[in-house]
């Protein structure tokens, strides 16, 4: 199994400033080691309880440059592009690691973010019809229905992704 996550891929279309981009080394590492701790464990990752994960600095830095979502009792439900809660879009990374993606272009996203290839599994959230995407090196490869769109806007002009979901 995976323990740490790899460089995005270089030469996707579309590429934008990743969330990583607006962290310091430390941090990337850090998130890298939340990300695979609430992956393994299935459940949130704890500020509080931290399991030597990440220091003080590199939490803080996380939850200013928006990288993660923490409640008040310390727990991190979201670590881009992860969410610990079940959302309608399951992703499954060609490791065989599945998880849910905070939300639709998330999904699209854990390929990059874990370099890797990806399948998704989700519905439309308009009349919830399934929804299924394959991507392969960095790109849709087979998706169903077959009418399926997949839209994009430029998020680096945002601060605050999750609004724009």
């Amino acid at each position: 199994m995976q323990t740490e996550l790899t460089a995005p891929l270089a030469d996707a279309p579309f590429a934008m400033h990743s969330i990583a981009s607006r962290l310091s080394p430390d941090a990337r590492r850090a998130r890298q080691r939340i990300l695979v701790h609430t992956l393994v464990q299935g459940r949130p990752f704890n500020i509080v309880r931290n399991h030597g994960l990440a220091s003080a600095r590199e939490i803080e830095e996380l939850l200013v440059q928006k990288a993660m979502v923490a409640d008040a009792r310390g727990d991190v439900p979201f670590i881009y592009p992860v969410s610990a809660l079940p959302t309608h879009h399951r992703v499954t990374l060609a490791e065989g690691r599945t998880f849910s993606a905070m939300c639709a272009i998330d999904a699209l996203g854990a390929a990059f973010t874990f370099a890797q290839d990806t399948q998704i599994q989700s519905k439309c959230s308009r009349c919830g019809e399934p929804i299924y995407l394959r991507l392969q090196d960095g790109r849709i490869a087979s998706a169903a229905p077959a009418g399926v769109h997949v839209l994009h806007m430029d998020l680096n002009q945002l601060d605050d992704w999750a609004a724009s979901c």
